[in-house]
């Protein structure tokens, strides 16, 4: 595997350096697509994102947008090229403000930031693995004038532990409309514990074509990832006091300490082709600006827009047992039987195919055209498959012992309405209601207003923004058969009701976020890992701070959450979790960026849950707290022209400050470890 790395590295710098294959100035020209001058259902991308002190790189070649699943509208997205806190962007703990995970890089994690959990897939086993999964909410295209090509590799801890994650893109545009490309994600970690190795393979492959009247984003997406299954330590104290489980050897490393399981793993397969595409109707008209030789350019009003979203998407996994007898004896229930005394392995498959159309009728193309107006209709069509027995009145003409299919269909109709033009004032709302099929009832409909404004000379931002669903539940939550969990629950639909609000202010460098939500039929796991729904009502309040101070070469930033559950036997949340992050920035040189510092994570304690690895679930607990530590990192970040390269001291106090270093119940995170990594940009 690690030859296939090093070709992988090869191929993408010889590609970065064959800018002959695409046309040099391939960005659009303003009469037809150009994503500094979106208008009515796009958001414009402003250049400050890609300004010299943002990125470090001086360039404004490159644009990077990305898309509503459903309708395919532009989003905002900042290109990975910044300067500063590259090492915390590669950790686990990089991912969320606080975060919950069995110990390496590439394992199932959950955040701890009730909010941002987001609803469950009807294939709930991939889940645990939200982080490395490309949505097309996530996922990015590209419009750019020349190739353009990142990579980055990272590294840590030693040959028997070592984990390493290579990650790359490259992208160019083929003329002024077409723009391809492809990204890749690769992890292959060791684990510091018996049994906790896990390896992802992540690729994409994209392309884009964007003219005046017809527009189109397309990408193939295949994920992969393997995790082996230790189910946490068996002794917790063995994390402490080491020496009183050593049975008389010396130098006892994690990869000593006792687990639950060996030879037991997980794989969760995942691939994915997403389509939206529209054809605009409108007219030309002479734009402000003119050519060289002083003529009016023309530019393209959009009046409305024909659109159609194609999304197919695959999730299969298989539960490896490989006779491990550790797992045998930890569940007391079987219900699948052995064939010839082997342990039959759990699997379970599902695909769903969406088609949505739509009408748009576009803002701004005229003075009294102040809101842009959609309506759409979708068709969603879903198979799963999973192991049953047969029934005595199938039992004719199938074994006892097969795999039954379930087919769901539904019908949504639904509208947006929305300003996207202008400062003052500018809204986004939009509903969905299930009409016919196995979902009938169903909707969703949310919303966000917001206002901006000078406040000292700089940018502020005042936002509301809310959210009422009734939702069914997950396939998955509702029928699982697997050899030591088998359910088939009739539960009522999930009710979410949210407000919040949020203000961002430039001039101090804050952001303020507060909300509250209701949950009425929350469903989660309990002790036994069987799915139970709570039939009272949960509130979750929540309040979190981003402030970050800056005074010539001192930099620190902080951000804080304070979450509040009505009831923590179903629901356990932190009460506080931080980050502060404190270092100093200098150059060497006038070319050389240099930052040194330290961060640190925390969390209160809490009762933290449970992995289960038989269903990959979290499940709540009540059997010990989780928390109340200090996670350190120590790290020096470089950047000099297009290379930024780091090297970080990870979980330094679990040596010399608190030893107890658990993230979830059982499972602590890697102990005080030495990771670095290199990342190179192209773009010429």
């Amino acid at each position: 595997m690690r030859h296939s790395l090093y070709i992988l590295l090869f191929l993408f710098v010889c590609a970065s350096v064959l800018p002959a294959l695409a046309q040099r100035g391939g960005g659009s020209r303003r009469s037809g697509f150009s994503l500094s001058n979106l208008s009515s259902t796009e958001k414009e991308i402003p250049d400050s994102l890609f300004r010299a002190d943002s990125t470090g790189l001086g360039f404004r070649r490159l644009n990077a947008y990305q898309l509503t699943p459903i309708l395919g509208d532009y989003i905002e997205s900042p290109v990975d090229t910044l300067r500063l806190n590259t090492a915390n962007s590669t950790l686990v703990e990089g991912r969320s403000l606080s975060i919950g995970y069995i110990g390496n890089l590439g394992s199932p994690s959950q955040t701890r930031i009730f909010r941002n959990r987001g609803e469950a897939r009807d294939f709930i086993f991939a889940d645990a693995y939200t982080p490395y999964i490309v949505t097309p909410d996530k996922a990015q295209f590209f419009e750019t004038k020349v190739p353009y090509t990142n990579l980055m590799y990272t590294t840590g801890g030693g040959s028997t532990n070592k984990e390493e994650e290579l990650k790359g893109i490259l992208t160019m545009n083929f003329g002024k409309h077409l723009n391809v490309g492809g990204d890749f994600d690769y992890v292959y970690a060791r684990g510091y514990y018996q049994s906790n190795s896990s390896k992802v393979v992540n690729y994409r492959v994209f392309a884009s074509y964007n003219n005046d009247r017809y527009e189109a984003k397309a990408y193939f997406r295949n994920f992969t990832i393997t995790n082996m299954e230790n189910g946490g330590l068996v002794n917790d104290s063995v994390l402490t006091n080491p020496d009183d489980f050593s049975e008389g050897r010396r130098g006892m490393t994690s990869r000593d300490f006792p687990v639950r399981y060996t030879n037991v793993s997980n794989k969760v397969s995942n691939g994915q082709f997403f389509l939206t595409h529209r054809y605009n109707l409108g007219f030309y008209r002479d734009s402000e600006d003119t050519d060289e030789e002083g003529n009016p350019i023309e530019q393209f009003i959009p009046v409305s827009s024909i659109i159609h979203t194609f999304d197919y998407e695959q999730f299969s996994r298989r539960f490896n047992m490989n006779e491990s007898t550790e797992i045998e004896n930890a569940y007391a229930d079987r219900f699948l039987p052995d064939a010839n005394n082997i342990i039959p392995n759990d699997s379970a498959f599902s695909w769903t195919m969406k088609n949505t159309f739509a009408l748009a009728l576009r803002e701004g193309f005229q003075d009294w055209a102040k809101f842009g107006l959609t309506g759409f209709i979708r068709f969603e069509k879903r198979k799963f498959r999973l192991p049953d027995y047969a029934t005595s009145s199938e039992t004719h003409n199938l074994p006892a012992y097969y795999s039954r299919t379930y087919d769901e269909f539904s019908t949504y109709i639904g509208a947006q309405i929305s300003k996207r033009l202008g400062t003052l004032i500018t809204y986004d709302a939009n509903g969905e209601l299930c009409i016919l099929g196995d979902d009938v009832g169903e909707f969703r409909a949310e919303g966000e207003i917001q206002t901006r404004f000078k406040l000292f000379g700089k940018d502020a931002r005042i936002r509301a923004n809310g959210y009422i669903k009734n939702t069914t539940p997950a396939f998955f939550l509702r029928h699982n058969h697997t050899r030591y969990f088998w359910w088939d629950n009739e539960f009522s639909n999930t009710q979410q009701f949210y407000v919040g609000g949020a203000v961002d202010l430039e001039s101090t460098n804050t952001h303020l976020e507060a909300g509250v939500e209701s949950l009425q039929n929350y469903i989660y796991f309990g002790q036994n890992g069987y799915p139970v729904q709570h039939n009272g009502n949960l509130q979750v309040i929540s309040a979190s701070l981003k402030q970050n101070f800056y005074y010539r070469a001192l930099g620190w930033e902080n951000e804080f959450c304070y979450q509040l559950s009505s009831n923590q036997d179903v629901l356990p949340l932190p009460s506080f979790s931080a980050y502060s992050n404190l270092y100093v920035a200098f150059k060497i040189a006038k070319v050389l960026t240099v930052q040194l510092g330290a961060d640190v994570h925390y969390f209160t304690s809490y009762e933290a849950p449970y992995y289960e690895p038989a269903t990959q679930q979290f499940r709540v607990q009540h059997e010990k707290k989780i928390g109340n530590f200090p996670l350190i990192n120590a790290y020096v970040n470089c950047h000099l022209k297009q290379a930024r390269f780091f090297v970080t001291a990870y979980n330094v106090g679990s040596k010399f400050i608190d030893p107890n270093y658990f993230s979830l119940l059982h499972y602590p995170t890697n102990p005080m470890m030495l990771k670095m990594g290199v990342a190179v940009m192209f773009n010429n």
